[in-house]
């Protein structure tokens, strides 16, 4: 499962799983909790999707209270064999104004991740290098860096998620845009982040299966390292239960190489670390 075998993890903890509490979820929060239990994880956090864009099908889906029964459920069921934290991964555009902030304010998380999804009228998720012929690269990075920039300074955050993400989806294609401009940009994030005490997420969803990278890199951990940066969640991804765990070998290598020896996690929006095993 997630391309190492089960049993103890060395990283113990899974911080961005979805159920069927996400409108593109596949597993019920309690099949996915028996997947993290079969795979050795010891503490994991379900960050289900928040979406404000009223054009997004998803729209309107999240439904706070059954999932906060799910989790309780959970809980009740799973706790004396798992840590089970209640989260959730907003989506994150300027044009939405206050609205994000003003909705997590009404709600009780353990974990709150930001996440950036869409920039320049571009899905993301959806890049691939057969549909960027005639797209201006720069300026997309340039709008996701802008976009980014402010989720962190928005102060509505625990974790920054999956960053850089347009990295992610096609590092064959952008290795060659990553010059002086592009870690200029980063190294500022990363410093905010620093600042402001948001923690960085190593994200693993898609590495081994389709080729993406992990989000943050190995690069981009070692200059978020260098800059103060101690704190870094770690997270699959996963909306299946056989991607639960997905690639954490891969995202160990990073983390060990960067100088990190624990992962992060939180309870009640307060971070406490969690030793990578040996």
């Amino acid at each position: 499962m997630g391309g190492a075998e089960t049993g103890d993890r060395v990283i113990p903890i899974d911080y961005h799983l979805h159920s069927t509490h996400s409108a593109d979820g596949r597993a019920t929060l309690a099949e996915m909790c028996e997947a993290a239990i079969e795979a050795g994880l010891k503490d994991v956090c379900f960050a289900e999707h928040l979406d404000f864009d009223r054009d997004d099908p998803h729209y309107g889906f999240f439904d706070y209270e059954a999932y906060a029964e799910a989790v309780a459920e959970a809980q009740s069921r799973y706790g004396d064999r798992l840590t089970i934290r209640m989260g959730v991964e907003f989506d994150f555009r300027r044009a939405y104004g206050v609205e994000p902030g003003e909705c997590l304010a009404a709600m009780d998380f353990d974990f709150v991740m930001g996440s950036v999804h869409t920039t320049g009228g571009v899905h993301i998720y959806g890049l691939t290098p057969e549909g960027l012929d005639d797209l201006d690269i720069r300026a997309l990075q340039a709008e996701y860096f802008d976009e980014t920039a402010a989720l962190v300074a928005s102060g509505w955050c625990h974790c920054l998620g999956h960053f850089d993400y347009i990295y992610k989806q096609a590092p064959g294609l952008f290795e060659a845009y990553r010059n002086a401009w592009y870690w200029e940009r980063v190294e500022k994030i990363l410093a905010e982040c620093v600042a402001r005490g948001v923690v960085l997420e190593v994200n693993t969803h898609h590495v081994l299966d389709r080729g993406m990278a992990l989000a943050a890199d190995l690069e981009v951990l070692k200059r978020y390292r260098r800059l103060g940066g101690r704190r870094v969640a770690v997270g699959s991804d996963a909306h299946r239960p056989e991607d639960v765990a997905h690639a954490y070998a891969e995202a160990e290598r990073a983390l060990r190489a960067a100088g990190f020896t624990e992962a992060t996690g939180f309870q009640a929006g307060r971070p406490y670390s969690v030793a990578l095993e040996d």
